[in-house]
């Protein structure tokens, strides 16, 4: 039988907890763009010497938006999967605090692989990082899937599926990142791009297989 609301010895709001992690996601998402320093150059050399270095900046930036992306990606899924949620139980609440932990760490791995984007341990940080994200969020939705006294409302089998399906996505893109990061630093972190890609494909083929059931 499951348990209601009222038999927990404590209570934490949904809706506390959902703006905890608005806030959080968007701080780390500010510190991103914190991170990329501002040029220093002399008033009579700006004109050569910025072009050189903002050149120099190109993968600080490009990693700024992969990562940046990601987490809007990461933040969006959270409100979904809140969606379904009607309380907060301990589960839930160390699942969150631990997702919030390694979203915190994201500004902090992007400058180092951002630095370094040549160097193998830099990436593969970077990598790490995100992978234990998203491995969080699969355990975040399995939970909330498995959990009927945790509902807000029903939701079907393929419901389901469908956000397993997603969420795996940028787990085994991370995992398929540090392997490729082993050939090319750089060009490991690209493989985003086909997690976004994924993501966007997936949801409207999601969305117009749901509407062609609803009609």
């Amino acid at each position: 039988m499951g348990r209601t609301e009222g038999e927990y010895s404590y209570h934490i709001s949904k809706n506390w907890l959902e703006t905890i992690v608005d806030a959080i996601f968007a701080f780390a998402m500010t510190l991103l763009a914190i991170g990329i320093q501002v040029p220093q150059a002399l008033q009579s050399q700006a004109a050569i010497e910025l072009v050189e270095y903002i050149s120099k900046l190109l993968p600080q930036f490009v990693l700024f938006v992969i990562a940046f992306l990601v987490l809007i990606t990461f933040l969006i899924e959270h409100h979904r999967q809140f969606h379904y949620l009607r309380i907060v139980d301990p589960t839930i609440l160390s699942l969150n605090v631990a997702i919030l932990v390694f979203t915190v760490l994201i500004p902090f791995t992007t400058d180092v692989a951002g630095n370094y984007d040549r160097v193998e341990v830099a990436v593969i940080l970077f990598h790490i990082n995100i992978l234990i994200i998203g491995t969080l969020f699969v355990a975040h939705w399995k939970y909330i899937s498995r959990s009927s006294h945790l509902y807000a409302e029903e939701f079907d089998a393929p419901s389901q599926e469908k956000r397993y399906l997603i969420l795996a996505t940028i787990p085994a893109v991370a995992i398929l990142g540090i392997g490729v990061s082993f050939i090319s630093p750089p060009f490991s972190l690209a493989v985003y791009v086909i997690a976004l890609i994924i993501f966007l494909v997936r949801e409207r083929y999601f969305r117009g297989h749901e509407q062609d059931i609803q009609g």
